[in-house]
């Protein structure tokens, strides 16, 4: 297994983007190579489970794992297939920022292929779109 941590940093107030994360809804606005979601709850919480398609085939089971609020932080296992992949989300605001950085956990080449688009992504949720 590896690691790999994505930072982007973005003019969005962290509530924004800490709103954009709650609600599985809404992923498809911010996350566009994801093109279908469903959630067991609407919004994220331990336990919330569901699917995720990324670029309209590849289907993903999930399960939110943990919720911290007061940290604008949360983490979620996806599956694809036999593959599966943790992810480890949080949000620091700034100054008229917000960081929002992702510590991907996963086989080596999974990880490296997904890298650009979890950037490409990140970069919508702390835009000021």
């Amino acid at each position: 297994m590896a690691v790999i941590t994505v930072d982007v940093t973005g003019p969005a107030p962290v509530e924004t983007a800490w709103q954009r994360y709650l609600h599985p809804q809404n992923w498809t606005d911010w996350a566009p190579h994801l093109t279908r979601v469903r959630a067991s709850t609407r919004t994220i919480r331990p336990g919330t489970t569901g699917t995720v398609t990324a670029l309209g085939v590849v289907p993903a089971r999930f399960t939110v794992l943990s919720v911290d609020p007061d940290n604008f932080a949360w983490a979620w296992t996806v599956w694809v297939g036999p593959i599966r992949l943790d992810l480890h989300h949080d949000l620091v605001a700034g100054d008229n920022s917000t960081l929002a950085r992702i510590r991907l956990v996963g086989p080596r080449p999974v990880l490296l292929a997904y890298r650009p688009l979890m950037r490409w992504a990140m970069r919508r949720l702390v835009s000021d779109r």
